[in-house]
């Protein structure tokens, strides 16, 4: 009995394991580095989300004017580099605006979901990002991948430092999927679970 086990169990992870494999890791995109930018608005109020955008302008001014890097980990030096110019930026921008809620600003690891960019999924997982916090930070945000720079390619269909009325709508829950396997059924049985 325990031979017929051990060939399963050996046959189950010799089945998985060029699966688990050639899975990336949670930091990489196609086995591309990036670096992410995450903007979160105050509240849900139309005029702090309104903020939002025009932070989120201000801040890919000051980062467009940095030179073109070469690899993520450029990218994160010339930003972290760049970091008290993004902060003004954003501070001013949000004085501008006629609001005194502080504003800062934070370059390293944060979570994010799974989300589409320039036709490639960049899947949940952590990242290294440059994140500004509005305020309280708990209305809806905006992020993108400033490298490779698809923020920027994003932006340019929007003109930058336009203001936004926004209509903030709940978000409907998502329908939880499900995917039957015959691999999957096949090994259940194999294991006698049903």
């Amino acid at each position: 009995m325990w031979a017929v086990r051990g060939r399963k169990a050996a046959l189950l992870v010799m089945l998985l394991l060029p699966v688990l494999m050639a899975v990336p890791p949670a930091a990489t995109a196609g086995g591309e580095t990036v670096l992410r930018l995450h903007v979160r608005a105050h509240s849900d109020a139309p005029a702090d989300q309104a903020i939002k955008y025009a932070v989120r302008d201000a801040v890919l001014a000051v980062l467009a004017g940095l030179p073109q890097p070469q690899s993520a980990e450029d990218a994160l030096r010339q930003t972290a580099a760049a970091l008290p110019r993004v902060l003004n930026a954003a501070q001013k921008t949000v004085a501008a605006a006629g609001c005194s809620y502080p504003v800062r600003a934070e370059l390293g690891p944060a979570s994010f979901p799974t989300r589409m960019y320039g036709g490639k999924v960049y899947r949940a997982g952590t990242y290294q990002a440059l994140q500004i916090y509005l305020g309280a930070g708990r209305g809806q945000n905006w992020w993108c991948v400033l490298f490779p720079p698809l923020c920027f390619l994003e932006a340019e269909g929007e003109s930058m430092n336009q203001t936004r009325t926004v209509a903030v709508q709940p978000q409907k829950p998502q329908p939880l999927l499900r995917f039957k396997s015959r691999l999957w059924t096949w090994l259940k049985q194999l294991f006698g679970k049903s």
